[in-house]
């Protein structure tokens, strides 16, 4: 892996690129929240519906390293309709979780307006890892029972989610301090929207799909300055894929 940014440039492995990203210790009211994408050249996020033969194995890795350092990984339910979607870190990463007093595998965090889920998914399999539903009163009614009985519910809001109060009790009830967003795109511009993001790791693939689909954040125009400002923390590239650390700043 090559350093582009910040300089002075030079090599690293692939290993220790985000081995300890250096989050800070969040506050009280909300974890501290990135975002982490992959996209094609031509913005794409999705090629035959899904993200996963996007990114190639360094971008694969990457993603391990910055769940693996997370107390929670969120995820819309759109996303876990549209692919075979798990959060879970290797075996590997546990040791290193354990001793840190995180839980062996980070809370895999569903946000969903409706509560109907598809169950047939991998991050509803096995073991070993709790999973939590953030959604509003009437999404709570309409919860599967059997699936009720493997998620810890998080009731935010009334007839939609109410992201912000979804994040305040993740932090002071489930002692979350900090959350990776792996999309999609819907719930990106949410929380954007919002101003509950703090960083972007953005990869660029070197693909062009050169047909219409999503990109990383899908949604109406932002309000105010009708754009969020980011600020470069790192740049990286592995042969021609790059790989980018952003700030975002708050527009609220």
């Amino acid at each position: 892996m090559l350093r582009l940014f910040p300089p002075p440039g030079g090599t690293l492995p692939v290993a220790d690129t985000y081995a300890d990203p250096g989050w800070p210790a969040p506050g009280p009211e909300r974890p501290y929240v990135a975002l982490n994408m992959v996209s094609t050249v031509d913005g794409k996020v999705a090629v035959g519906g899904g993200a996963a033969g996007i990114g190639s194995q360094a971008d694969h890795a990457l993603m391990r390293q910055l769940r693996a350092r997370a107390d929670a990984v969120m995820t819309g339910a759109g996303t876990l309709r549209a692919e075979d979607y798990s959060s879970k870190v290797p075996e590997r990463y546990v040791p290193e979780r354990l001793a840190r007093g995180q839980s062996a595998q980070p809370l895999a965090v569903i946000v969903s307006g409706s509560g109907q889920l598809p169950a047939d998914r991998p991050l509803f399999w096995g073991a070993g890892f709790a999973r939590a539903l953030v959604t509003g009163q009437r999404g709570a009614v309409a919860v599967d029972p059997a699936q009720a009985k493997h998620l810890q519910l998080v009731v935010a809001g009334e007839e939609t989610v109410d992201l912000a109060v979804g994040l305040r009790l993740l932090r002071a009830e489930h002692g979350v301090r900090w959350l990776l967003g792996e999309g999609g795109p819907h719930l990106n511009h949410s929380l954007l929207a919002a101003g509950l993001v703090d960083e972007l790791f953005l990869t660029f693939a070197p693909k062009l799909v050169g047909s219409a689909g999503p990109t990383i954040v899908e949604g109406p125009p932002f309000q105010l300055a009708g754009a969020i400002p980011l600020t470069l923390l790192a740049a990286y590239a592995d042969g021609s894929e790059l790989f980018f650390r952003y700030r975002v700043h708050h527009l609220l």
